[in-house]
């Protein structure tokens, strides 16, 4: 790998969808030697046999799925059957040459597998293990199996996101949790390698995904634990700052994304925002919106009034208008627009990555830049069992041996027939 930061770590990934896989990218981004263990024969959630959307290429579907190659750059892959005999002796060897080891399914499945933390301690006495259950590792929730939407519905996220007069299952399936879980894991790693450094002796990591989720909405547990009061679900509004929403442009109809947000949070930005508009007089002493108690009580009339000031121009004039006035606004984000965003293209933010498969693909890029040694792109996501002769010919497989591991149905390197 480029970086050096974490040269001569070996992580070894048991995880599938996000959080997990998301983890050991940034892992391998900053050095580390992850390898990347996917179940076999059964596919990953992440690499559907048939997918209605894959990326146009050649190759098989499940090489070709958008979500799995977004949280899987930097780790050579290898595909083991751990209930077979000579599956589970690959992934034996594979922890005895492990530093770090981390699992995210539900608790108790690895061990069932014969790979809990006991055992692997066993194996390798420095190795540090971690478990991601979303649930956590022990309790009456041992062996509850969730996904992010779970998590996120579970700590109430869901009920304080989306619009009042949606339903609150009217969701986009973008999970705070999924974030929140990487992340947490990268963390406790890298303390977990440091503390190691000192005792010489490995450690075992449970992590809670709910837990870890839970201290990034502190004010929701606390307004129900003072007040006894429920959030309310806000859409674009802030209950205490008028104007605060996003108003349709000019250039496009309802649905197509051409909005600009728009907001005021005192009388000095309501005065700007009033004039940028070409109506001072919402700013004027004596003029019912003026003051913050006023814009609070004519929250519709204001949000009528500036939709028709949106419609006169597009989101970026009306956003460069506003801003340039002296309150806030901006146009607001779709996907694409990423792509010729200023700020990302001078920081050289979005990566440029060829595939065999898919070819070459934009993909978002790094959470950090360290300098001197910075993350870097090394591999593209790597395709089924891609590295299996590889990382078995280091673990100190000959090749026939590899062979009648394939031959067993022990390792392999695609899905399906």
């Amino acid at each position: 790998m480029t970086s050096t930061l974490l040269a001569g770590v070996r992580v070894v990934e048991l995880c599938e969808v996000w959080a997990g896989p998301m983890a050991g990218s940034i892992l391998g981004d900053l050095g580390a030697d992850v390898v990347k263990v996917e179940s076999f024969p059964r596919n990953s959630m992440t690499r559907p046999l048939a997918t209605v959307q894959p990326w146009p290429g050649e190759g098989p579907a499940f090489e070709r799925s958008p979500i799995h190659h977004l949280s899987n750059r930097n780790k050579r892959n290898v595909a083991l059957n751990l209930r077979s005999e000579g599956g589970a002796e690959a992934f034996r060897r594979l922890l005895a040459s492990a530093d770090v080891f981390f699992e995210g399914y539900s608790a108790g499945t690895v061990a069932k597998l014969g790979f809990g933390w006991e055992v692997a301690r066993e194996v390798n006495p420095r190795l540090v293990y971690l478990s991601m259950p979303g649930w956590g590792a022990e309790g009456p929730y041992e062996g509850y199996v969730t996904l992010g939407s779970g998590l996120d519905a579970a700590a109430a996220h869901t009920i304080v996101r989306g619009y009042p007069d949606h339903p609150i299952e009217d969701t986009q399936p973008i999970y705070h949790s999924d974030a929140t879980g990487a992340l947490a894991v990268v963390f406790a790693v890298l303390t977990a390698l440091r503390q190691r450094e000192q005792t010489g002796q490995g450690a075992y990591i449970d992590m809670s995904q709910i837990e870890v989720l839970n201290w990034h909405l502190p004010a929701l547990v606390a307004d129900w634990a003072v007040n006894q009061r429920l959030p309310e679900r806000l859409g674009n509004a802030d209950p205490l700052i008028v104007p605060h929403g996003c108003y349709l442009a000019a250039g496009g109809e309802a649905g197509d994304e051409a909005w600009v947000f728009i907001a005021a949070e005192d009388d000095h930005q309501w005065g700007a925002l009033a004039r940028a508009a070409g109506h001072p007089e919402w700013g004027e002493r004596g003029h019912p919106w003026a003051t913050i108690p006023g814009r609070l009580r004519c929250r519709e009339d204001i949000d009528a009034a500036l939709a028709q000031f949106a419609r006169t121009d597009t989101a970026e004039e009306i956003a460069a208008r506003v801003q340039a006035a002296g309150a806030i606004a901006a146009p607001v984000t779709v996907p694409w627009s990423l792509l010729a965003n200023p700020q990302h293209e001078a920081r050289g933010w979005l990566q440029y990555v060829d595939h065999r498969y898919i070819g070459m693909q934009v993909f978002p890029g790094f959470l950090w830049n360290v300098i001197p040694d910075g993350p870097s792109w090394d591999r593209p996501t790597g395709l089924v069992g891609e590295h299996n002769a590889e990382v078995l010919g280091e673990l100190g497989y000959s090749e026939s041996e590899q062979a009648d591991l394939y031959a067993a149905g022990a390792v392999g390197d695609r899905y399906g027939p």
